[in-house]
């Protein structure tokens, strides 16, 4: 990574943390959109830096691809770092899991609770606790669905034939010419 590559990655976390300060400091849905937005930006743009680093090597790995030959150590560790190392890493560092799934628990006794002593004041506690339920939940199936891609990748690797390696083929080369994946 060229020092030019490194000021400005320091320099957009660094922008990053300002936009968060400024988020928790108003605590307004706008202020909190807007960082939202700013976040998935820097995700794309980390996401490209990790790209360009791998950019050589992917070129060698490309071609062992496409011709069949054996995949090396360092072919594995591009393809996991193209593919799933976001994952990884996510799954390495999230550590309110066990937490959701506890939250999830009480809210859903909760419920089962205020149901058995519903009028027309209470519904809303019932709507209100149904929220904060249906906001939790897309948490604990993203970490799932992350988790279930690193099986599956691992999986696929243990068992390359030709349209797989075509297909990991594809996904880098793709990957390499685009700023989204």
């Amino acid at each position: 990574m060229t020092m030019a590559d490194t000021d400005q990655l320091v320099e957009t976390v660094q922008s990053l943390k300002e936009a968060a300060k400024n988020a928790l400091a108003h605590e307004s849905a706008d202020d909190f959109e807007a960082f939202e937005r700013y976040l998935n930006e820097v995700d794309a743009f980390v996401r490209e830096t990790q790209q360009s680093l791998w950019a050589n090597e992917a070129r060698a790995t490309l071609r062992r691809l496409e011709k069949g030959d054996p995949l090396n150590e360092q072919d594995n560790e591009l393809i996991r770092a193209f593919l799933i190392s976001d994952a990884e890493r996510y799954l390495k560092h999230e550590n309110n899991y066990q937490d959701w799934l506890t939250e999830l628990k009480r809210l859903v006794d909760d419920l089962c609770k205020r149901v058995n002593t519903v009028d027309r004041d209470s519904i809303a506690d019932i709507r209100g606790v149904l929220k904060d339920a249906i906001r939790l939940v897309p948490d604990v199936r993203n970490y799932l669905d992350e988790k279930r891609r690193v099986e599956k990748f691992e999986q696929a690797m243990d068992t390359l034939d030709k349209s797989s390696r075509d297909m990991l083929a594809r996904l880098l080369r793709e990957q390499l010419r685009s700023n989204k994946r």
